[in-house]
């Protein structure tokens, strides 16, 4: 599930003045193991000092003479992909992290690559579905449109059988692929699990069938590896941001999930491509 920002932040860090030397800062970084520090003047933070800065600097310098003035920070509550937003937003390497207006900890840009590794797919190479639920947490926090589109290979199975797991891991790839390279904006994609996907999108009903068609179509079109005839099904279930907030929204997100799972497997045992899971019918589309 998700992961947050306090989960995998540094606790024990160190804060160092502007006029430590640096020789003094690197014995911290070996001793402890650092990569990266607060610097405070006059009981106030004025910047942030990582190991990159201190490799490129003279150690006969001052922690002023390295830092960097472009200080940014974090809510201890952010989710880990929240925390990647920032980095990718912001030129540094380094977020501090407060909760409640407190410094309680450190980030550093190569600990969170480490920690995002673990919710990230190593066949696909795309993100794992607590993605999905973080963005889905966000459009139903800003009471937005919403809708999912849960994508299931029909029978995988059978393709390992025939053409052996190897061939089955290359497709799944090739699907991965097919599927990333044709996200627009603000509509993400994750692998679920086994032959599974499930695309996130901030449209209505009506839109997101028309857009999970066209990824179906884009599908239908592909060569696959070994010219393995491929199929794919797919359920679509909405949330009207007109639906009152549950107190409890993950919840909400996998209750959603299921629905367009479910709606997935009625367009299987019905012999069509896409089954809206909101009103129960279902579409035969062919690509």
């Amino acid at each position: 599930m998700i992961r947050y920002v306090f989960d995998i932040m540094i606790k024990k860090y160190f804060i160092v003045d502007v006029l430590d030397g640096l020789r003094y800062i690197q014995s911290l970084v070996s001793e402890n193991q650092c990569d990266g520090f607060p610097v405070m003047e006059d009981d106030q933070i004025v910047g942030v000092l990582t190991y990159k800065d201190l490799l490129q600097a003279h150690p006969n310098r001052i922690a002023a003479d390295a830092m960097s003035d472009h200080i940014v920070y974090i809510d201890a509550h952010s989710s880990i992909w929240k925390a990647k937003e920032v980095f990718d937003t912001n030129n540094t390497d380094l977020l501090l992290v407060l909760d409640n207006n407190h410094l309680v900890g450190i980030i550093t840009k190569s600990l969170l690559e480490v920690e995002l590794g673990k919710h990230t797919d190593l066949l696909t190479e795309l993100p794992k579905s607590d993605f999905i639920y973080y963005n889905a947490t966000r459009l139903i926090e800003s009471n937005q449109e919403m809708s999912l589109a849960f994508f299931d290979v029909n029978n995988f199975g059978l393709i390992d059988k025939e053409h052996g797991h190897i061939a089955g891991d290359i497709i799944l790839k090739e699907l991965g692929t097919i599927l990333k390279t044709n996200m627009a904006e603000q509509t993400y994609v994750s692998r679920f699990g086994g032959d599974e996907f499930l695309v996130l999108t901030p449209y209505y009903v009506d839109k997101c069938f028309i857009f999970a068609q066209n990824l179906l179509r884009i599908i239908s079109r592909y060569t696959f590896h070994k010219n393995i005839s491929v199929t794919v099904s797919a359920g679509i279930v909405e949330r009207k941001k007109t639906q009152e907030n549950s107190q409890n929204i993950l919840r909400t997100i996998s209750n959603l999930i299921n629905l367009a799972s479910l709606a997935s497997t009625k367009a299987k045992k019905d012999k069509c491509e896409l089954s809206i899971a909101s009103n129960n019918t279902t579409c035969n589309f062919s690509g």
